[in-house]
């Protein structure tokens, strides 16, 4: 009874946003004809954008979250709009000290002030679900993390009527809204996570063991005996937001964009950054961080991505990864029959589904995707639009993709719109292209080189020096037989086996540098040679060997 309760307040409270905003919208159309109306509701003298970012704020909760992903979206909503929407990123109204205090002392135990040597009591950054402070804990500065008030209500609320929107669409079989099921799932899903630290802060943790050796990756540690459902610590990444760049460069404010210029950002060189990150972390790991807007990546010099919030994190499958990334690669390429194959891989179907349609769909849809340029295809759409489009093609086909499938192009066309805004001129798409074609190629040395390929190897190898013993078993049986007449010079065959095992190890050293050269070259040296050289190998080896040995035996008749 308490939860119906509590759906029925959440629901009343959005009805209630809606009214007055529909209210102040069109009020605000007619501020000439009817001033006294304008001046009797404040929200109508606001700029258009501004009351579309209160709207968001005032829905609060998961819209909040929507809001964030809207801003960084030019091509689907005017430049003001975004501009505005991105102070739902940091600037949130904050919450006051005394409930910081008090969640501290429900969860810890112990107030901030008995914890840390010191503790700035104004927030650093003000978000959806928590705000951030910094304090210094045994000599070193870390970035403290609390929870709001109201969030369990707000964001619990928002969970309920999704699900229960989703029973509804499943249990009336209303099959025009069943492409909505998966992404509110994961929605819903993620949006839980999101309400215990713990759960982020173990994500954090993984992805910094996977970023260890990247050069242009950096995750901050964690303080587990601070970190709990409703407080996190974690080390303080130092460097400059790429939200400021952006504010900056909106606000035509050259003195500090030349100041963050001069920290040493390159905007091309960090946007390929990101891609290599992500790409990186989504199909060599199968973990990424998986809300890549500019308020939670920082620029360090080099060009280096520090990331923070790590409350929405994607995790695939190894079928995922390997079919998402052949599917992004022949979306670069321009090969709509591979990239319908692979998304039919990653999505479900049913009985009102229909494939064929969906292929003519995308076929139609992919004309408007690409253009002719030096007698190839080139993309001409960005990767957000196309992705909108496939979806679109998703709903009419009735065709349903999978969580990974969402989870995936959530984090792709945020990445997309925060390099859209950042380097407006970086070619996202050729870039995709050269970067999957190396991760491809490095997916098929590690395949080659798995257990499984081992295992063959071995068996294969076994079998060729059984069947060169029984073959030699056979000749000698031949001999004692008297069917064939061997003469044998002793010191011309000692002299020869040595010869013959000089010119195997040299054959083996050959084969070993060249794999190596190549591993090098192409810059993904993993394991070391492939299977395919090292099968090479142990075949010209073996063969070297078998042939010193039947060399022992001189023909005759």
């Amino acid at each position: 009874m308490k939860t119906v309760g509590l759906n029925v307040r959440r629901l009343l409270h959005i009805l209630r946003v809606l009214t007055v905003h529909g209210a102040a919208h069109i009020a605000a159309r007619y501020r000439t004809t009817w001033p006294w109306l304008v001046r009797r509701m404040p929200l109508a003298a606001l700029p258009a954008p501004q009351r579309f970012r209160r709207l968001f704020e005032d829905l609060g909760g998961s819209f909040i979250k929507f809001g964030q992903m809207l801003a960084l979206q030019p091509d689907i909503l005017e430049r003001e709009y975004c501009d505005e929407l991105f102070d739902l990123l940091d600037r949130i109204a904050p919450f006051p000290y005394t409930h910081v205090e008090r969640v501290f002392r429900e969860e810890l135990g112990r107030t901030p002030a008995e914890i840390f040597e010191s503790f700035d009591p104004e927030p650093l950054a003000t978000a959806s679900i928590g705000q951030v402070h910094i304090a210094w804990l045994g000599g070193q500065k870390v970035a403290v993390k609390i929870q709001r008030p109201s969030v369990d209500v707000e964001f619990d609320g928002d969970i309920r009527l999704m699900l229960l929107a989703m029973r509804i669409v499943r249990q009336l079989r209303l099959t025009s809204f069943y492409w909505l099921l998966e992404p509110m799932g994961e929605f819903a899903a993620w949006t839980r996570e999101e309400l215990d630290y713990r759960r982020e802060a173990r994500y954090a943790e993984r992805l910094r063991r996977n970023a260890a050796g990247s050069p242009f990756e950096r995750v901050p540690s964690i303080f587990w005996e601070l970190t709990t459902r409703r407080t996190l610590v974690m080390e303080f990444m130092p460097g400059i937001t790429v939200l400021e760049y952006l504010r900056a460069t909106t606000a035509g404010d050259d003195a500090a964009v030349g100041r963050i210029r001069a920290y040493g950002l390159d905007p091309d060189a960090f946007a390929r950054h990101i891609i290599d990150n992500f790409l990186g972390d989504a199909f060599r790991h199968g973990v990424f961080h998986a809300d890549l807007h500019p308020a939670n990546l920082l620029l360090q010099p080099g060009n280096v991505v520090a990331y923070v919030d790590f409350g929405i994190t994607g995790v695939l499958s190894q079928f995922s990864r390997r079919h998402l990334v052949a599917m992004t690669l022949a979306y670069t390429r321009a090969d709509i029959d591979s990239l319908t194959d692979m998304f039919f891989k990653l999505t479900r179907s049913d009985a009102d589904s229909d494939p064929a349609k969906f292929r003519a769909l995308m076929l139609d849809a992919s004309k408007e995707w690409y253009g002719a340029e030096g007698g190839e295809s080139v993309l001409r759409k960005n990767f957000t639009l196309v992705m909108l489009d496939m979806l679109t093609v998703c709903r009419k086909a009735r065709i349903w993709p999978e969580r990974d499938m969402v989870k995936y192009i959530r984090s792709a066309v945020a990445a997309d719109g925060l390099i859209t805004r950042l380097a407006p001129g970086f070619n996202v798409g050729r870039y995709l292209e050269t970067e999957c074609q190396r991760l491809v190629a490095g997916e098929m040395r590690r395949e080659a080189m798995s257990r499984e390929q081992l295992g063959t190897l071995m068996s294969s190898t076994l079998r060729l020096i059984s069947t060169g013993t029984a073959r030699a078993s056979t000749i000698l049986q031949r001999l004692a037989d008297g069917e064939m007449i061997a003469q044998v010079d002793v010191k011309t065959t000692v002299d020869a086996d040595a010869k013959h095992r000089h010119r195997t190890l040299r054959l083996a050293g050959i084969v070993v540098a060249f794999s190596a050269l190549i591993e090098l070259t192409t810059g993904t040296a993993t394991i070391g040679f492939n299977v395919f050289t090292a099968e090479a190998m142990l075949a010209g080896g073996a063969l070297i060997l078998l042939v010193a040995s039947l060399r022992r035996l001189v023909w005759a008749g």
